[in-house]
């Protein structure tokens, strides 16, 4: 086992705990708890953060891997990976953007001068944070697979 392998593991684990954290998130707003979804959702922004420093890291001191011993499916499958976790990053954003417009209404702080939500602001951020709910799970299964063609080629 090489320190790339175990770094990938690290980012595995990562990006399992983050959507854990997108699943929490959601179930508590649905439960109408809105401060322990903006929580879990932050800590979720974090985690994506903390791998963004930590793959700049593993760059500079362990390379980039060397596709030459990768299947033409298994590049295939870090492609699809990648385009899921962009996607939830775009996706996440667009939440993040519309989540800030919505700290300021009724809809989030109960007081009653406060102006109540557009309906398409609120469409707009669940939108957005759906989409990036089903792009980090598939990110996740993706992530998992590429990591289990990494461990066929140790």
């Amino acid at each position: 086992m090489n320190a790339s392998f175990v770094f990938w593991c690290g980012a595995l684990l990562n990006m399992a705990v983050l959507f854990g954290l997108m699943l929490k998130g959601v179930r508590e707003v649905r439960r109408g708890d809105v401060q322990t979804h903006q929580r879990s959702m932050i800590a979720a922004t974090s985690l994506v953060g903390l791998f963004l420093v930590s793959y700049l890291c593993k760059v500079a001191f362990l390379g980039k891997e060397d596709f030459s011993q990768w299947s033409s499916l298994a590049v295939w499958t870090l492609r699809i990976h990648e385009t899921c976790v962009l996607v939830m990053l775009i996706a996440g954003v667009v939440a993040l953007l519309r989540a800030r417009v919505l700290r300021t209404t009724r809809n989030v702080t109960k007081q009653p001068d406060d102006p109540m939500a557009p309906d398409e602001l609120i469409r707009a951020h669940k939108r957005g944070g759906k989409v990036a709910v089903v792009a980090g799970g598939l990110g996740l299964l993706t992530a998992a697979a590429v990591l289990v063609g990494m461990y066929g080629r140790l």
